[in-house]
């Protein structure tokens, strides 16, 4: 199983067993549902970027009415989700890993509203679907870019928690950059917090007095960083060519859109169940890739390209199998 950010807030879930039992409710096709979002961190961090992304365009494409809430604390959560169930919202998503008790709570007891949730904990019958938010196998790809931009040798990464499903992205990225070249040396800081962008500055400019000169930017915050240092920086989840396209090479891809629909398309056809969707979040089903150079289209390597394409196909195939390990991450 793929645990990308499953473990980030794990221990609020643990001892809280199972909230809603049985076989799903019968429910009703709808070819328009309404759709809500809530997120507990502004829109700039990547996860919610590409979640809300994903939902703007499902919602231009069948017509729907989408709508949400960012920034929401914690506390204001049950509030919130009560609030559109109350008026008999079909679909709600969102980020639950730091509110998984109150959102899972909510969810059992309006069993006609289909939630569809970035969990620590996986799906919950009869109404609670869940995904990971993971981009392990494109990290790898950015591994192996970094690795062949790198002049120094150094490489970088500046992480969020220190967990067992951020060293599963860090140990592919890590995975990567060896396969390239044997010796690269990389580098790895972690802020405590999943935004704190002065924090994740910070720590890209220790990293570049170290003399590294390529960085896997795991938080926002970084690629500011990047710039001042002369740093080339590669973007994670979302496209971050766009904060400076001088700077960011590409980005480990998350693209959470193939989830959304999938959902949509489960309750508007009244046939939603739980279920676990991080089976989507790959390559294969371009869920994960390695964003475009843009800028850099002529600064990478013709060679390098052509490994990283190759690899990202044997991926994709099953040909390769990038290794998801959670042992903690540690500085070369």
């Amino acid at each position: 199983m793929n645990h990308k950010r499953r473990d980030l807030l794990k221990f609020t879930a643990l001892g809280l067993g199972v909230w809603a039992t049985g076989l799903p409710a019968a429910r009703a096709a709808n070819a328009t549902p309404r759709i809500r979002a809530i997120f507990e961190t502004p829109m700039e961090e990547p996860f919610v970027t590409q979640l809300h992304v994903a939902m703007k365009r499902i919602a231009s494409e069948k017509g729907l009415d989408y709508k949400y809430s960012e920034s929401v604390k914690a506390a204001d959560f049950p509030r919130v989700l009560r609030q559109w169930c109350e008026e008999g919202i079909e679909l709600i998503v969102g980020d639950a890993y730091g509110t998984e008790q109150m959102c899972r709570r909510v969810a059992s007891g309006y069993s006609g509203t289909a939630f569809t949730l970035g969990s620590a904990m996986g799906p919950t019958a009869p109404n609670v679907s869940t995904f990971y938010g993971q981009n392990y196998e494109a990290a790898y790809l950015a591994g192996m870019l970094a690795a062949g931009l790198s002049k120094s040798g150094k490489i970088g990464v500046v992480a969020g928690i220190a967990v067992p499903t951020t060293y599963g992205l860090l140990n592919a990225y890590r995975d990567g950059a060896k396969a390239t070249r044997a010796d690269i040396q990389l580098k790895v800081a972690y802020i405590g917090s999943m935004f704190d962008p002065p924090k994740a500055k910070e720590a890209t400019i220790a990293m570049a007095d170290m003399g590294v000169d390529v960085v896997f930017a795991e938080r926002i915050g970084v690629i500011e960083a990047a710039t001042e240092r002369g740093m080339i920086a590669i973007g994670n989840m979302t496209d971050q060519s766009e904060i400076n396209p001088q700077t960011v090479v590409s980005s480990a891809m998350w693209d959470p859109y193939p989830i959304i629909k999938a959902s949509v398309e489960a309750v508007s056809s009244g046939t939603f169940a739980a279920q676990d969707y991080s089976v989507l979040e790959n390559i294969a089903n371009g869920v994960n890739y390695l964003a475009s150079y843009k800028a850099f289209e002529d600064k990478v390597p013709a060679e390098l390209k052509a490994a990283i394409e190759a690899k990202s196909k044997e991926i994709a195939s099953g040909a390769t199998k990038v290794a998801y390990d959670e042992s903690e991450t540690k500085s070369d």
